[in-house]
């Protein structure tokens, strides 16, 4: 029993991770409003037992498709919520996001033998990844992403990696999240590497076939959807400049923020690195850290596959640069050793009860969550007060607003547009701009949508704009939210 109670380093790095994310609660819960379409579709699913693939949340492009290409983790998400509210879902994204870097860890000590490099990597790999840590269904895509390469490594060197096992992980990735891309992407830079190996004399053929037999089954299994391969089409349809540059996460790199840093260090070591393992070097491994490295540099969402990819590369590298009689590693193979009749499953699972029963007791005690929506990012007390003086006409309201409006208003109101802006397109999404502001043909796009009434930031153009026009109305307002709708005629 004792073995059991005894943690391997893995272990704790998981249970360290699962605790920061915690911490991190209310920064995921609250950054973009991406989470409330998600639980309102999820919602819709149960309820229902059907999965739309058209647009059912919106009065400007209802009826158009919309591929659910992540209906499993909407399902799942709110499953969570409907359990312990939004506590269930902080908790639920935090075992997914330790999960997934558990994962790093075991390819990592699997390709070193250095369990305690191994965990300093993951931990850095982790801390660069976080500025991506959101409620949302891509964090279900780390762990996917992470089982994907490990399997990918497996299977080119020769350990225990069956190929049925690729179109199965693939079938659930491309119901769960668009990043199921990214796993195609990673086949591509390990087929490549075999190619060049070939191209050299230095390849197994054996191996080719089983790459391309995997992949071929993994493109099959990511057209298994609801929607067919309309997935492919709905992930890779955002290449508007005009919408990637005014998506956060869509942003090219800012190396003067800080929350990149961690990331460019990450890059950076790795490039450093290159010289010192050029003769060594795999070439699917070059070719994997060049694309997400490039990725991530044009578009920062991608950066936690980056880490999730280049941290067992990078602690194999790192563990093969280090003298054979150094102090490093003896005390690598003094702690495998002690690891040895350690299985510390215990500890993992009792963090994550404790979590559990702490949310479960909170909410007995005081009837709210732990984890509440922020009443200074949402309109919380706005939507409250809609809830009991409904207004009439169709609603403009604000972008990032817009999941959370549909989570607390839907099906009585539908929105202008929520944050997926590569559903809406550019056109509409330049027409919303100049709304927002009360800029340019504001007036015209107001009677072309047929607005009755808005809720925006009190601070926005298009508030200050209807404050001064004698046929709009003041309804609500308080320091997040202002609530303005026609004056009736006379």
């Amino acid at each position: 029993m004792r073995s059991w109670l005894l943690p391997r380093l893995g272990q704790i790095l998981f249970i360290s991770i699962f605790a920061g994310c915690l911490l991190l609660g209310p920064r995921m819960l609250n950054t973009d409003g991406d989470l409330g379409r998600h639980l309102t579709l999820g919602a819709y699913m149960l309820d229902t037992r059907s999965v739309p693939s058209s647009d059912i949340l919106s009065f400007t492009k209802p009826g158009h498709a919309r591929p659910p290409y992540e209906w499993i983790a909407q399902i799942v998400l709110t499953l969570a919520y409907r359990l312990l509210d939004l506590d269930g879902v902080v908790l639920l994204v935090s075992v997914a996001i330790a999960a997934a870097f558990l994962v790093v860890y075991l390819d990592g000590v699997e390709r070193s033998r250095a369990p305690l490099l191994a965990a300093l990597v993951v931990t850095w790999a982790a801390m660069a990844s976080s500025l991506h840590w959101l409620t949302r269904p891509h964090v279900f895509s780390f762990v996917l992403f992470a089982v994907w390469i490990r399997s990918l490594e497996r299977l080119r060197t020769r350990r225990t990696a069956a190929v049925w096992q690729f179109p199965l992980l693939m079938l659930l990735w491309a119901n769960t999240h668009g990043g199921f891309v990214l796993g195609i992407a990673a086949w591509i830079a390990y087929m490549a590497g075999w190619t060049w190996q070939a191209w050299r004399g230095a390849a197994d053929k054996t191996l080719g076939s089983e790459f391309l037999l995997v992949g071929a089954a993994s493109l099959v299994a990511s057209a298994v959807t609801p929607d067919a391969w309309h997935n492919w089409d709905a992930v890779l349809q955002n290449h508007s400049a005009f919408i990637l540059a005014r998506t956060v996460e869509t942003r090219a790199l800012d190396v003067l923020s800080p929350s990149v840093w961690p990331f460019v260090t990450l890059l950076s070591t790795c490039l450093l690195l290159l010289p010192v393992v050029s003769k060594r070097l795999v070439p699917a491994h070059a070719f994997l850290l060049a694309g997400l490295g490039a990725a991530s540099w044009s578009i920062t969402r991608n950066i936690p596959y980056f880490a999730l990819a280049a941290a067992p590369i990078l602690i194999e590298w790192l563990s093969t640069s280090v003298p054979t009689r150094s102090r490093w590693l003896g005390l690598e193979r003094a702690l495998t050793m002690i690891e040895a009749g350690a299985r510390g499953i215990v500890l993992p699972c009792m963090a994550v009860l404790v979590a559990l029963g702490s949310m479960s007791l909170h909410r007995t005690q005081t009837g709210s969550s732990m984890f509440p929506f922020s009443s200074t990012f949402f309109p919380v007390a706005a939507a409250n007060w809609i809830g009991q003086h409904p207004p009439k006409g169709n609603m403009l309201n604000d972008v990032n607003w817009g999941g959370y409006l549909l989570f607390r208003l839907w099906p009585g109101q539908r929105v202008f547009m929520d944050s997926q802006s590569d559903f809406y397109g550019e056109e509409l999404s330049r027409q919303y701009e100049q709304l927002i502001a009360g800029r340019g043909t504001w007036r015209e796009s107001l009677t072309q949508y047929r607005i009755g009434w808005v809720i925006v930031p009190a601070s926005s153009g298009l508030a200050a704009n209807l404050a001064r026009e004698p046929s709009w109305k003041i309804m609500y307002e308080d320091s997040t939210a202002r609530i303005l709708a026609r004056a009736p005629s006379p």
